[in-house]
């Protein structure tokens, strides 16, 4: 099997300089600890959420601004956990692992009733 002929798609520097990026923030894609993800990578996650048919990750790969509330950021971790549990990918593991650490921290505010949104660029 030709593996070299990809062996980029599993080499962080292959999506460093994206131009698409995807924002993940609570208040504005401007606030200090905003998540800024490579499209690609993130479409990646989300087109594996798609073919095993899960419901909440593949909205995020939305065109527009997708709003999550407290069930949904839930809902978003434990999909993310079951992707990242099936692949031997480590680009898609980090991304997974770096988005779980950013909604987890506010779903352990046991009073937070706010929103991540989730946009494109």
């Amino acid at each position: 099997m030709p593996i070299d002929r990809f062996a980029d798609r599993l080499d962080p520097d292959t999506y460093s300089h994206d131009d698409g990026v995807v924002g993940v923030f609570e208040v504005s894609p401007d606030d200090d600890d905003a998540l800024w993800i490579s499209d690609r990578l993130f479409q990646r996650l989300t087109y594996i959420a798609r073919a095993y048919e899960l419901h909440a990750l593949p909205l995020l790969d939305d065109p527009e601004p997708v709003v999550l509330n407290r069930p949904r950021c839930e809902a978003v971790v434990d999909e993310i956990e079951v992707v990242s549990g099936l692949l031997d990918d480590p680009l898609i593991i980090e991304l997974a692992q770096s988005l779980t650490d950013y909604l987890v921290a506010r779903l352990r505010r046991a009073t937070w009733d706010g929103t991540v949104t989730v946009e494109g660029d």
